[in-house]
């Protein structure tokens, strides 16, 4: 270059250089505010992710927590509930104990007062267990000499009956019982059925 062309481009020239060197910084300082906004962006966005993720890992612990204090009180419910029956036994076995005791100290004395030392405790051993079953809600399904029920019986057989014992329990085979108004095991019965000539 000559020193005209120089001066032709002189002190102009060299901000002209100095700015397109700027520009550069400019853009990089530009693209880095960009990013910036962009990593912000993406924290926004990632932010209700890393709750979602924190809310599930506490509920799964909870779930967790429930499921073993779930686990926990069933196996004491049902520890108490052989407590509660075994208390309610005891006083059966209590009373066979006895009569077992009264009736061979009475078979060595009088045979005839064995039979009734048998009876009478055949008797108490009734009651003890009556008064559980009362305690507990359940209740023997009265079933001879009523219509046969299909919720509450099974009926092993059927016999020839007059007309008036048809659909009728006419014996009893096996006793039923109910606990709280549910069957807790059928009655099985033989039904009568009319007789056709």
């Amino acid at each position: 270059m000559s020193k005209k062309e120089k001066k032709q481009h002189g002190p102009a020239a060299n901000t002209a250089s100095a700015s397109q060197a700027q520009c550069p910084q400019e853009e990089k300082s530009e693209q880095e505010d960009v990013l910036q906004a962009e990593a912000a962006q993406q924290e926004k966005q990632d932010a209700p992710a890393d709750n979602y993720y924190e809310q599930y890992l506490r509920l799964l612990a909870d779930f967790d927590n429930y499921r073993k204090r779930t686990e926990r009180e069933k196996a004491a419910l049902i520890a108490y509930g052989k407590e509660d029956f075994a208390q309610k036994m005891l006083p059966m076995y209590e009373v066979l104990l006895r009569q077992q005791q009264n009736m061979r100290s009475a078979e060595k004395q009088d045979p005839q007062q064995a039979v009734k030392t048998l009876r009478e405790g055949m008797r108490m051993i009734l009651t003890e267990l009556e008064k559980a079953f009362r305690a507990e809600g359940i209740q023997k399904i009265d079933t001879l000499g009523k219509p046969y029920d299909t919720q509450t019986q099974e009926v092993v057989a059927r016999i020839p009956a007059p007309a008036d014992k048809d659909g009728l329990v006419i014996d009893e085979v096996q006793m039923g019982f109910t606990i709280n108004g549910k069957v807790l095991r059928p009655a099985r019965v033989v039904v009568g059925q009319k007789q056709e000539n």
